[in-house]
C-alpha cells in the first residue's frame, strides 16, 4: 500500500505526508467552531452548551436526498407494522453479517454539530486498516492520519491534532508535527486512536433497532432498501436514523441520523464503497516512539479539543 498524503501544512516545514492507498484524499474546507467533532468509532462529547461531534454518520434528521434519491423512507404500502418490523429486523442481520465478513470497506463519514464539522475518510480490513481524519477544535484547525498495524496505532499529524490526540505539549508539538509516533496499547492516547478502524468496529457503529423498510434508488442508480430503525451504538452514538444496504449483496450503501445530547443536535452520513477489497496498511520505517514524547493527557483527555468533560470509549458487544 503506498502511503497517506493529507494536503493540508499549517506549519512548515514538516516531512511529506503520505501518499493514499486507493486515491488521492480530498481534504475539506477549513471548518470552524471552538470544540472538536468526534471521529467515527469514538463517544460523544458534550461540553456545556457546545457540541462536539462524533462521526457516527446517521441520521432522520438528513434530507433523504443526501445519500439516496427516489421513494421517502416510509413502511411499503400493503405491509403490516408487525411484517414490515419483521423484514426490517431479518434484512438488517444478514447487512450486518454481511458487514462483518468482508474482507474490507473504503468509507467516508462527515458529521456536523452547531458550527463544527468534521470528516473521516478510511480503509479498514479485517484486523487493520488506515483513518485520515480533518476536525476543528480549540488547538486549531486538525488534520492527522492513523494506521493500525498488528496491534499498534501510528500517527502521523500536524501540530494541532499532535497536542490535542497525543498530549504533547504545546512547545514541543511543532517538532512532533508530520512524524511518525506509534501508540502501544498500554499509551495514554491508544483508547482514543484505535476504535473504528477495523471492518468489526465499522460494524459496530450499525448496531441499530430496525423498525421498517423502503425501496430507494441508491446515487450511483442502483437499487437499494433503506432500513429505518433507531441506531443504539455506544461508541458511535444513538438516535433515530435509517441503513440504506443493496438490493443483491445486502451491503451497506450508505447510512444517516441525528443524535442528540444536551439540547444539541448532530447529523452526520457515511457512505461505503470497495466491499470485498482489503487495503492493507503498513508500519512506517521509522516511528518515534510515543513513550519518548514527554506527553501527558491535555485538558479534556486524548481527543477532547481542549474541553473540560471528554470521555474515552465504550466497548460494544452487542453487534
Amino acid at each position: 500500500m503506498t502511503d497517506y498524503r493529507p494536503d493540508y501544512h499549517p506549519q512548515p516545514p514538516s516531512p511529506p505526508w503520505q501518499a493514499p492507498p486507493v486515491a488521492p484524499w480530498q481534504t475539506p474546507p477549513p471548518p470552524t467552531g471552538s470544540l472538536p467533532a468526534r471521529r467515527r468509532g469514538r463517544t460523544l462529547l458534550m461540553v456545556a452548551a457546545v457540541a462536539v461531534v462524533l462521526v457516527a454518520g446517521l441520521g432522520v434528521g438528513l434530507a433523504a436526498g443526501l445519500l439516496t434519491r427516489g421513494s421517502p423512507a416510509s413502511t411499503p404500502t400493503g405491509n403490516s407494522g408487525t411484517s414490515t418490523t419483521a423484514a426490517a429486523q431479518a434484512l438488517y442481520k444478514q447487512a450486518l453479517a454481511a458487514t462483518r465478513g468482508s474482507a474490507g470497506v473504503h468509507y467516508v463519514s462527515v458529521s456536523t454539530g452547531a458550527s463544527v464539522t468534521q470528516k473521516t475518510v478510511g480503509d479498514a480490513t479485517q484486523d487493520g486498516g488506515a483513518q485520515l481524519i480533518t476536525l476543528n477544535s480549540t488547538y486549531g484547525d486538525e488534520q492527522f492520519t492513523l494506521r493500525l498495524v498488528s496491534g499498534t496505532v501510528y500517527f502521523q499529524g500536524n501540530t494541532p491534532a499532535v497536542e490535542d490526540q497525543l498530549g504533547v505539549p504545546a512547545g514541543g508539538a511543532a517538532a512532533v508535527q508530520g512524524k511518525w509516533v506509534s501508540v502501544s496499547a498500554s499509551d495514554g492516547p491508544y483508547s482514543v486512536l484505535q476504535p473504528g478502524i477495523t471492518v468489526a468496529e465499522q460494524a459496530s457503529c450499525l448496531a441499530m433497532t430496525p423498525k421498517s423498510i423502503a425501496q430507494v434508488t441508491a446515487t450511483d442508480g442502483s437499487k437499494a432498501t433503506r432500513i429505518n430503525g433507531t441506531f443504539t451504538s455506544q461508541q458511535c452514538g444513538s438516535g433515530p436514523g435509517h441503513l440504506d444496504v443493496a438490493a443483491e449483496s445486502h451491503l451497506p450503501i450508505a447510512q444517516a441520523s441525528a443524535t442528540s445530547a444536551g439540547g444539541i443536535t448532530t447529523t452526520g452520513s457515511v457512505t461505503f464503497s470497495g466491499w470485498g477489497i482489503a487495503v492493507p496498511a503498513t508500519a512506517p520505517a521509522t516511528p518515534v516512539a510515543w513513550s519518548t514524547l514527554g506527553a501527558s493527557g491535555p485538558p479534556g483527555g486524548y481527543g477532547g479539543g481542549g474541553g473540560g468533560n471528554s470521555q474515552g470509549p465504550t466497548a460494544t458487544p452487542s453487534v
